[in-house]
């Protein structure tokens, strides 16, 4: 999980200082690396190219009624052809949970600490705790920011779960108090909007330090018993309008 970041702006650029939440001593340079409930990956490299991406190829399918496991989530993920305009995806990282669906575990997201829950929660951080397979991969953006997008399938009824637990904490941890690794206290606040003609359902989540701090931005899609989560680095540059890219890749689930 990402920790609270501190920003500052030199010489025209952004630079990034990261405080760990429990990971460092003091808000030192450093370079945080993600962490999820799963499997985690870094991205790194030069941004592609800006010509326009090929369309999404049809996802591989899966029994009718059965739940796709991670084969038919991973046929979901954005390559390099397919990618965003100006977007590298990181194949090399891609990450998935290597069989069939399962049955969850207990969810977490209800009863956990804010700083948990929200603080800079990847996208599988927000969408596993009813998952029955995924599949993720980090992307790069035009700026050298990194993001990570995410497919969970789901038991039939899960994902409306899954969804409306991610609300529910976002409303209890509207605002709340996070640390940084000196153990300074940053007030943080939580928003969902609805993002509307994506999918069944979906809406975007942004998590906002007061002061010079990253924030987080997540993007989530629900369609039938799947989810689609992806995240935005707001560290660098200007961030970009999360919602078309999130439209974009959500695409070959759309139309499965």
């Amino acid at each position: 999980m990402w920790g609270i970041r501190k920003t500052v702006a030199s010489a025209g650029a952004v630079v990034v200082c990261a405080a760990a939440l429990a990971a460092c001593n003091d808000d030192t340079t450093a370079s945080p690396s993600p962490s999820s409930s799963a499997t985690s990956a870094s991205a790194s490299g030069s941004a592609a190219p800006s010509s326009a991406p090929a369309a999404p190829s049809s996802p591989a399918t899966s029994a009718p009624g059965a739940v796709p496991g991670s084969a038919q989530l991973k046929a979901l993920l954005p390559t390099a052809s397919t990618a965003p305009s100006g977007w590298k995806v990181e194949a090399d990282e891609e990450s998935d949970s290597d069989g069939a669906a399962q049955d969850p575990g207990d969810p977490e997201l209800p009863t956990d600490d804010c700083n948990d829950a929200m603080t800079g929660g990847q996208p599988q951080d927000l969408t596993s705790d009813y998952s029955a397979a995924f599949a993720s991969i980090p992307l790069t953006d035009p700026q050298l920011g990194e993001s990570y997008v995410v497919f969970n399938s789901y038991q039939p009824g899960d994902a409306v779960k899954q969804m409306a637990d991610v609300r529910a904490v976002a409303r209890r941890c509207a605002s709340y108090t996070g640390k940084a690794g000196s153990g300074k206290g940053i007030k943080i606040t939580a928003s969902v909007t609805t993002v509307p003609g994506l999918g069944d359902d979906a809406f975007e989540l942004k998590v906002t330090p007061k002061g010079d701090y990253v924030g987080n931005d997540t993007i989530l899609v629900r369609s039938g018993d799947t989810v689609m989560a992806l995240d935005e680095d707001l560290a660098t540059g200007q961030p970009f309008p999360l919602a078309p890219i999130a439209k974009h890749l959500a695409a070959p689930l759309l139309k499965s």
